[in-house]
């Protein structure tokens, strides 16, 4: 069977018997050489080929449900369609809905069905890395106290990161969609005006048989934006983790101090009325000020600086699961696309199979770690 193959797919053959359109189709290699010939055998079989389809598949119908989920949620709780931070969650969310159909072609011959599986591919894979790169400058900037004399209070920066603070304050979210969407269409329509779309292994994307240019298309409209966002997340949640462990710090101080004043007071309330007691009230005790919090508003600011304290802590332990799930998802098929590009850009015997089973199950849990850790 033909063995086309792709940087983001593996190496596929034939479901059915071959056909002499299916042997037109030549053999090829992740390397950036043309396709080889017609014979060239591949390290995996068709057993294993279908194996990672199923797995992507199956990855894909978990990644369907988190994201309908989410989006329900959504569009069913009025509190959470004003949350600026949600309504980013769910553009997220939009973009992983989409990027889990395009399995269920699995498999697809070349043709219509396949150059439609290559766009979505391209188009829903993208803007979910792109909004994930968005959910992360948005928190930059929530939590940027250069720009600001002195900082935020503790209670600001919590309301801001966690979406609950004045909706009239916060960035129009609508510029983020025609950002991510539109990106997203450019990136789609560079090798689509290339014609370079087909047959990329056990899916379609862009088709390695157009040679180096469709390795450099690869290169500029997935795997180099996807690795620079990486990079941003990781650099920008660092800064995020050290500015918030700092207002928690100072969260759990206020609420110390506040506890301290207010154990004083009732022990200097009790001191008085001991006095009074014993008739031993002076004028020197009644001149003392009165430092009982009045009603319960001191106890309330108490409660409320407990809980920007937990929300912070809270968030601080999840700042590290942002990156994480693209680092996870899309690591073996970084390693997987070299691999095939080391060992076998010529003979197309570069294939190992337990690294496009890692890299299946990489790809396909995407959505369901963003659903996890975002929503």
């Amino acid at each position: 069977t033909g063995r086309p193959s792709g940087f983001f797919g593996s190496s596929t053959a034939s479901m059915l018997t071959p056909n002499p359109s299916d042997l037109s189709r030549t053999d090829g290699v992740e390397g950036g050489e043309t396709m080889g010939a017609i014979g060239d055998s591949s390290a995996l079989t068709t057993a294993q080929l279908t194996t990672v389809a199923e797995i992507m598949v199956a990855g894909a119908f978990f990644s369907t449900l988190g994201s309908l989920v989410i989006i329900t949620v959504f569009l069913n709780s009025p509190e959470l369609r004003k949350s600026f931070a949600f309504q980013l969650v769910f553009g997220l969310a939009l973009a992983e809905l989409g990027n889990s159909f395009w399995p269920y072609f699995f498999m697809p011959r070349e043709g219509a069905a396949c150059e439609c599986q290559a766009v979505l591919l391209q188009f829903f894979s993208f803007a979910s890395i792109a909004w994930t790169g968005v959910i992360a400058w948005t928190l930059e900037m929530a939590t940027n106290t250069e720009r600001k004399p002195g900082g935020p209070s503790p209670s600001s920066v919590a309301a801001a990161v966690v979406g609950i603070g004045d909706p009239t304050r916060a960035p129009d979210v609508r510029k983020f969609h025609v950002a991510v969407w539109s990106t997203s269409f450019v990136l789609v329509l560079v090798p689509w005006l290339a014609g370079v779309y087909g047959p990329a292994g056990a899916w379609c994307w862009i088709d390695p048989r157009h040679g180096a240019e469709s390795h450099a298309l690869r290169l500029v409209c997935f795997y180099l934006p996807l690795w620079c966002v990486v990079g941003f997340q990781i650099r920008t949640y660092r800064r995020v983790y050290l500015r918030l462990r700092r207002v928690a710090s100072l969260a759990a101080a206020t609420a110390a101090v506040r506890a301290d004043m207010r154990r004083e007071a009732r022990d200097r309330d009790a001191a008085r009325t001991n006095e009074k007691d014993a008739g031993l009230e002076t004028s020197a005790v009644s001149s003392v000020p009165d430092a009982t919090p009045a009603g319960g508003g001191e106890t309330a600011k108490d409660e409320d600086e407990v809980d920007v304290e937990v929300t912070l802590r809270r968030l601080l332990r999840r700042l590290g699961a942002y990156p994480a799930v693209l680092i996870v998802a899309w690591t073996f098929p970084t390693i997987n696309r070299l691999n095939n590009y080391v060992q076998g850009s010529k003979t197309g015997q570069g294939d190992n199979y337990t690294l496009y089973v890692l890299m299946a199950i990489g790809m396909s849990t995407q959505g369901v770690g963003n659903a996890v850790v975002y929503g």
